[in-house]
């Protein structure tokens, strides 16, 4: 039986952890080691689970600084002693065969760099699992643009298919060690310049160039606690949507969107007509809306040669192109 490490990354998420926990504990998988890392919490969560879980192998971690999700997920691969690895989000409830559904279907395809299962909604205010999606793998487009599939979308069997995907999202996905250490740019598996947001999908990317699959798998599920946020349709509700998110989270959004396509696009695109479409909508938005995203336009600016250092290293090294991996972008 093949030892699966679960890595938690933790930041002022006191309120979710038992329930996290506690769902590792009672997979019915049970070749689990677990690894605890805090990014310098206040709100005491650290303690709490020191106190409530000391009885338990964990390996507790605690930090001096937030590395933010990037640095947090690549400090637990590096200590991790699985052959898959387990990322959650504090906020995930697995369900009791999440871990053990996955294992079966990732063992006997090689070619799998990542899987995960479908993600429902959890609603923490009345503790209880809804019945609404909130990914069912990640989508890409031409213009660049990126979403979990069925967000927000009623469960009513639209996504029970197993298939290949773009992405998976970064809440709850298993991936193969061997297949992160391959990956891996400067020793870094997620990219830590991104901190946090969208890395999911800038490793999902990298699978793919270097022929692994993403493979969402249904029968797999666990409940995260993300809230119904994403827009409706329209111009109001989408300003609306965006003014419910904080500055910094759209500041990073916006930021690493620049850097992602940096790292993984040549220039002779065929969709750059798509994707300078999308910049330039975007660019008329935020001179409206957003003026702070200047601040994060120069930052992707100071990491722009960064960037274009690993493009290269992942052009010499990706076994696909994008045109070969185009069967997957909408």
């Amino acid at each position: 039986m093949a030892l699966v490490s679960v890595i938690i990354i933790n930041y002022n998420n006191k309120n979710y952890l038992n329930r996290c926990i506690d769902s590792i504990l009672n997979q019915t998988y049970k070749n689990i080691e677990i690894i605890f890392i805090d990014n310098k919490s206040n709100d005491l969560s650290y303690d709490y689970v020191i106190e409530e879980y000391s009885d338990k192998e964990i390996n507790f971690i605690r930090n001096e600084v937030n590395n933010g999700y990037a640095g947090g997920a690549n400090q637990g691969i590096k200590i991790s002693k699985g052959e898959y690895v387990v990322i959650l989000n504090p906020d995930i409830i697995m369900e009791y065969n999440f871990i053990e559904e996955l294992v079966n279907y990732i063992k006997d395809d090689n070619k799998i760099g990542a899987i995960s299962g479908k993600l429902l909604k959890y609603d923490f205010n009345k503790d209880i699992k809804t019945k609404y999606i909130d990914s069912a793998g990640i989508e890409m487009y031409r213009s660049g643009k990126s979403k979990d599939r069925g967000q927000n979308e009623l469960d009513t069997g639209a996504y029970d298919n197993i298939e290949e995907v773009f992405g998976i999202c970064g809440a709850a996905p298993m991936y193969r060690k061997s297949a992160l250490q391959e990956i891996k740019i400067n020793e870094e598996y997620f990219d830590e310049d991104f901190f946090s947001y969208k890395e999911d999908i800038d490793i999902s990317w990298r699978l793919n160039l270097y022929d692994y699959k993403n493979i969402y798998y249904p029968r797999a599920v666990a409940y995260h606690g993300r809230g119904f946020g994403s827009s409706k349709g329209g111009a109001k509700e989408f300003i609306n949507a965006r003014k419910r998110q904080s500055e910094f989270l759209r500041g990073l959004s916006y930021r690493n969107q620049r850097m992602m396509e940096w790292k993984n696009i040549d220039k002779l695109d065929v969709n750059i007509f798509f994707r300078l479409r999308r910049r330039v909508i975007f660019a008329v938005y935020a001179l409206m809306f957003e003026r702070f995203q200047m601040k994060y336009y120069f930052q992707s600016k100071k990491l722009k040669k960064k960037m274009i250092i690993k493009h290269n290293i992942i052009k010499n090294n990706r076994k696909r192109s994008n045109k070969e991996i185009s069967y997957l972008i909408k």
